[in-house]
Parts: C-alpha cells; sequence; structure tokens
C-alpha cells in the first residue's frame, strides 16, 4: 500500500467514525422525539374513555 492510500484509508475511517458518532444518534434522537410527541398528541379514543368511565362507576 502506497504512503498516499494509507492515508486516504485513514481519513475515510475517521470521517466514518465522526459519522457514526454524532449525527447518527442525533437523528435517531430527533426522529424518536417526533414519534413520541405524535404518539402524545393523538386524542384518546372515544371508546377506551367509554370503557374508564365504565371501570369508574364499577368502584
Amino acid at each position: 500500500m502506497t504512503h498516499d492510500a494509507k492515508n486516504q484509508n485513514e481519513k475515510l475511517s475517521k470521517s466514518g467514525d465522526e459519522f457514526a458518532k454524532d449525527p447518527l444518534k442525533d437523528k435517531i434522537g430527533t426522529n424518536l422525539r417526533q414519534l413520541y410527541n405524535t404518539v402524545v398528541d393523538e386524542p384518546v379514543p372515544d371508546d377506551f374513555l367509554a370503557l374508564l368511565e365504565q371501570a369508574d362507576k364499577g368502584k
């Protein structure tokens, strides 16, 4: 392997490490937050609310 090829491989390996550490973690975190917020913002289904009301009356 030539000296230039070795330097290029080292650069690629370092850039791959940097990509894998922060940007990917940031992307995953952002997507999980968006998914969580979407689920939290969904209304509670009427059928489930009726079931909870029936359970409260049974106490």
